[in-house]
């Protein structure tokens, strides 16, 4: 085997819990490899379509008659689970033969593309383009040259995107990480069951702008797959030592950020935008170490005390005004490392740490048996498969995205997976 994609069998770590795991490759590699990195899970997208409407109309009456305004959301398999494709059509226009000028999705393209979302890649484009074709093509419908020319090259609208990752983890503490971070967040939560919780939340709605959900992804697949297969028992076997976390980012800020159209996010660094994201909610800080007074005698006597206060279980804004809290957290953790954003507080010995587990080179990538089986779809795909469709003439086409290929030297070396699936 090429030593180069040799997985590093360390973590760099204090902790007991994260020295017995075995991270993929290093931090740069995770960055870079389509393998290896934080994927797409479900989108909500709509681009042209000029067709019949998909689903039950909705009418208002205009001038005694009634005229159809809108469709409801349409699941065409009711019979399976979550994950199935639901589909609108969009811009209904004309009284007595309305017809849709968009058609909008709202899936989980990994699910559909290849049977789970464990495993993903991070090229929105290569996902819109599939769920475009094929689903054009379950219900016979005929989009024109430039309609399809508008999918493939990224004139689509996004509503909503889920950035998933899956992280090695030591078995059997996810439910303990879940519980540390329902603990460190007072308000802003919502907890449907006790292996997953969703912070970003106001009251009972969510926010409109981003959320997180971490959650045991092994126990929703053991659920799932009563009987699983050998490929399926493969996943669980690998799922069971992971912990994985979705970051969920909505329309309003998909347009402050400039990512409103899917050709925005042909340059975007899927992986840093993730964990940026990531870093926003109080998840990482849920385990801290509690510090000895000597590896506390760099900080200052204002910062010192403002520590000691929360260290005692006190609520900083009762005591500091905004700007001095915000200007004290800082501080102290610059200076020693403790996040007092946490509303959880330290420990003498933490059984884990977040702060090391969840990081970019402690991805799960997607396993080399994952590719080899042939059912993984990679980025580029859809262009492979659907490219001929393309009717424009060459003139009219703007320069086509860079399209990843996936060869041998692009499999990560995933001796560890490889021995967790036999």
């Amino acid at each position: 085997m090429n030593p180069q994609h040799r997985v590093n069998t360390t973590i760099p770590s204090k902790s007991f819990a994260a020295q017995s795991l075995k991270p993929p490759v290093s931090a740069s590699e995770a960055q870079d490899r389509p393998l290896c990195s934080p994927h797409f899970d479900r989108i909500a997208v709509f681009g042209g379509l000029h067709h019949e409407p998909i689903g039950e109309l909705f009418y208002k009456l205009y001038e005694d008659e009634p005229v159809a305004v809108g469709s409801a959301a349409f699941k065409p398999n009711r019979s399976r689970a979550p994950d199935d494709v639901y589909i609108r059509s969009r811009d209904i226009e004309g009284r007595s033969n309305p017809m849709a000028n968009k058609l909008e999705f709202n899936c989980c393209p990994p699910q559909i593309l290849q049977g789970h979302n464990f495993f993903g890649h991070n090229s929105l484009q290569d996902y819109v383009t599939a769920i475009f074709e094929q689903q054009v093509d379950k219900f016979n419908l005929r989009p024109s040259a430039e309609e399809r020319h508008r999918w493939h090259y990224g004139d689509v609208d996004v509503s909503h995107v889920h950035l998933c990752a899956n992280f090695w983890f030591p078995e059997g503490s996810q439910r303990m990480a879940i519980d540390a971070i329902d603990a460190n967040n007072v308000q802003g939560k919502h907890r449907d069951d006790e292996t997953c919780i969703s912070l970003g939340y106001n009251g009972d709605s969510r926010s409109e702008y981003r959320s997180v959900t971490a959650y045991d992804k092994h126990v929703l697949l053991s659920k799932l797959w009563r009987k699983p297969g050998h490929y399926q028992s493969r996943i669980l076997r690998t799922s069971r030592r992971s912990f994985r976390v979705e970051i969920k980012l909505f329309r309003r800020l998909l347009k402050e950020l400039g990512l409103a159209k899917v050709r925005d996010w042909r340059n975007v660094d899927v992986s840093a935008l993730y964990f940026k994201y990531l870093a926003a909610f109080n998840i990482a800080n849920s385990f801290q170490p509690l510090l000895t007074p000597d590896e506390c005698t760099g900080l200052k006597r204002g910062a010192l005390r403002a520590y000691t206060l929360w260290l005692n279980g006190e609520d900083l804004p009762r005591h500091y005004g905004r700007t001095t809290v915000a200007k004290y957290i800082k501080e102290v953790r610059g200076t020693i490392g403790i996040d007092m954003a946490a509303h959880r507080r330290p420990e003498k010995l933490p059984p884990l740490n977040l702060a090391e587990l969840l990081v970019p080179e402690n991805v799960v990538p997607v396993p080399r048996w994952g590719i080899e089986s042939g059912r993984y779809w990679w980025p580029g795909r859809a262009a492979e498969e659907y490219g001929a469709r393309l009717l424009l003439p060459d003139e009219a086409a703007p320069e086509p995205p860079q399209i990843w290929t996936p060869d041998a030297g692009d499999f990560v070396y995933d001796e560890e997976l490889d021995r967790l699936a036999l």
